[in-house]
């Protein structure tokens, strides 16, 4: 765990501030948006990171009872396992209303387990003492989320749709402070940006990254990479997003070649490839 930034209103404009905590969980960076002693959680984690969660704000002083709200961006399981423990916590998860139905039908199911599988394999390449992934691969958010909504409690924070990776990714942005969390829309590999695998949907994939180009920011939040300035990028952000735009649908790594196919199990694949939509 660690102290990541600080960002502070400026009094004549809002009597709120916050701070956003850098947990390093099991798989992903997890984020903690801290405002006026209440806590907003940017993703849920895989089911061991609960307890990452819960003994970070004891060490602070709070209690589960000062997390206000968890967002879940998608349904893999760095991201929405540990739902069922906040849920049975008391506290309320908000997310799409397609992303709980991802892994719906049998071939959901197929996918959950497969999409189980690949995250111990990436924890075994961080070379991480293995812990239980294992979650559930439905749930119902207390808040449902669409397009350019405020989130409940933290109004500061809008939802933007970036589907691609699946078809319910979102990501969240905090425009007056300029703070841009991209869950998996792109990820951060020590010092290359890539993007995220799979990408099961090409064509809604590049709208996405097109779609991100327009929000201006000074803080970017990566699941994976964690935290980066705008200074560290320069003004290439748009060069970026144009080269990770030429980069989709390619598969260069030998174990996405691999992993693929059985990538394809889930619904919603089928679903819009006859509406060709992905």
């Amino acid at each position: 765990m660690k102290f990541l930034i600080e960002i502070s209103y400026n009094k004549n404009m809002s009597e709120r501030s916050f701070t956003i905590h850098e947990l390093n969980g099991y798989i992903s960076s997890l984020f903690l948006v801290e405002a006026n002693g209440e806590f907003l959680l940017l993703d849920a984690g895989c089911s061991c990171d609960f307890k990452r969660v819960k003994s970070f704000l004891e060490e602070k002083g709070k209690s589960l009872n000062d997390l206000k709200l968890v967002v879940v961006t998608h349904m893999h399981p760095d991201h929405a396992g540990a739902v069922k423990y906040f849920k049975k916590s008391g506290i309320p998860v908000a997310s799409t209303e397609g992303a709980y139905r991802w892994y719906r039908g049998v071939g959901g199911f197929i996918q959950h387990k497969i999409d189980t599988f690949l995250a111990q394999f990436s924890a075994r390449r961080k070379q991480n003492v293995l812990e239980p992934v294992n979650y559930r691969r439905r749930f119902k958010p207390d808040y449902m989320l669409r397009d350019g909504d405020a989130l409940p409690f933290f109004k500061e924070w809008r939802v933007i749709y970036v589907p691609g990776h699946t078809l319910y990714d979102i990501a969240l942005y905090n425009e007056e402070r300029k703070v841009l969390y991209l869950a998996d829309l792109i990820l951060k590999i020590e010092e290359k940006f890539v993007l995220p695998f799979p990408v099961i949907f090409p064509d809604l994939m590049t709208k996405s990254l097109e779609k991100i180009k327009k929000y201006n920011f000074d803080t970017l939040l990566f699941a994976h990479g964690g935290m980066l300035n705008k200074v560290d990028l320069k003004n290439n952000f748009e060069k970026l997003i144009e080269n990770l735009k030429l980069s989709v649908g390619k598969k260069d790594r030998i174990e996405f070649k691999i992993f693929y196919p059985f990538c394809l199990f889930v619904h919603d694949k089928w679903v819009c490839k006859i509406k060709e939509c992905g």
